[in-house]
């Protein structure tokens, strides 16, 4: 009889551990996916392409993701032969959206179902680069150049989609002037040929961090 009460009430505080586990939400990652590729002739008809240039090779910019999608014009004076991105938001929280998010693990992911991360899967759309190598939370396109004056297209997609407006993230006001999303991206390029540019900022780097520690240590 005492077997039987036993059993019993194992089976009870299991079907209630089950139906507490169930009931607590588990963590989602988000994933993130850019690709590069040829310009994209669609949006080309229907608005004008952004413009890239006052960066050098080597200058981190940073912006948000996903993005409002659009063609670029490499004006940067220079062949660009490696795009690196890396990830700034690693997590996410946002009590706003529908569903909320509560700090939310964001990788780089395969979004949009091809099984691989960083290719496109629209046939008139031809990847620039050929190797995608991802550490961490970078991610290096190369293998190939955007040669400058060309034409590319760079979207960032994201899983679940975080563009907003899209239905989770509440719409950007009409007046402001960013309509990008909330996950923060940092960029930069590398040039063919290397550009001596590329060393002075690397020079003036060292010459700034020497002078901080040297005003740290007096």
């Amino acid at each position: 009889m005492t077997r039987i009460a036993t059993k019993i009430a194992l089976s009870v505080l299991g079907t209630a551990g089950i139906s507490f586990l169930s009931s607590t939400p588990a963590r989602a990652v988000i994933f993130v996916e850019p690709i590069v590729t040829t310009k994209n002739q669609a949006i080309l008809d229907i608005k004008k392409p952004r413009t890239l240039t006052g960066f050098l090779p080597g200058e981190v910019i940073e912006y948000g993701v996903p993005d409002v999608a659009n063609n670029f014009v490499n004006a940067t004076g220079y062949d660009i032969n490696s795009l690196v991105f890396d990830l700034k938001t690693l997590s996410y929280s946002n009590p706003n959206s529908t569903p909320p998010f509560d700090n939310e693990p964001v990788e780089w992911g395969d979004v949009n179902g091809d099984g691989k991360i960083g290719s496109s899967v629209n046939p008139d759309l031809k990847d620039v680069f050929k190797d995608i190598t991802i550490k961490g939370s970078t991610v290096t396109f190369s293998g190939g150049v955007i040669p400058n004056g060309s034409l590319f297209y760079n979207p960032f997609a994201s899983l679940p989609n975080l563009a907003p407006g899209a239905g989770i993230i509440p719409p950007i006001p009409a007046d402001q002037e960013d309509k990008d999303g909330p996950i923060r991206v940092a960029s930069y390029y590398t040039a063919v040929p290397e550009s001596t540019n590329v060393l002075g900022v690397l020079v003036f780097g060292a010459l700034g961090l020497a002078f901080k520690l040297k005003r740290s240590l007096c």
